[in-house]
């Protein structure tokens, strides 16, 4: 009973934070934006990829409003694929949401998903 409820709520939260976003201008400029800065960092080289998050993290200001984006390497496979994240953000955001990209990184260079 109790995780019934649970779930009911869960999407209705969901659902209305989506719906919010949709109509949010912040909602779709992060949107935008993070996958336009996660095709950046897939082009850049494996072990670049791989320096600290303090040093691959930037803020960029686009249509007038400043967003952070948080990216790092939070994981290597054993065999050597990095899976790599980037998280955008921006203090004017009503809706508190955040997207994120992600995306997997071989040694050879080539990207999947």
């Amino acid at each position: 009973m109790l995780r019934r409820l649970l779930e009911r709520f869960s999407n209705w939260y969901w659902n209305n934070v989506e719906k919010r976003c949709r109509e949010d201008p912040v909602c779709q400029l992060l949107r935008r934006e993070v996958t336009v800065v996660g095709k950046e960092f897939e082009s850049m080289a494996y072990d670049r990829l791989l320096d600290p998050a303090e040093t691959l993290s930037f803020s960029r200001i686009v249509d007038g409003i400043e967003l952070t984006f948080s990216a790092e390497a939070y994981h290597v496979k054993d065999n050597g694929d990095i899976c790599f994240c980037v998280d955008a953000s921006a203090k004017s955001n009503r809706t508190g949401w955040q997207p994120s990209y992600q995306f997997f990184k071989r040694r050879n260079g080539t990207v999947y998903y």
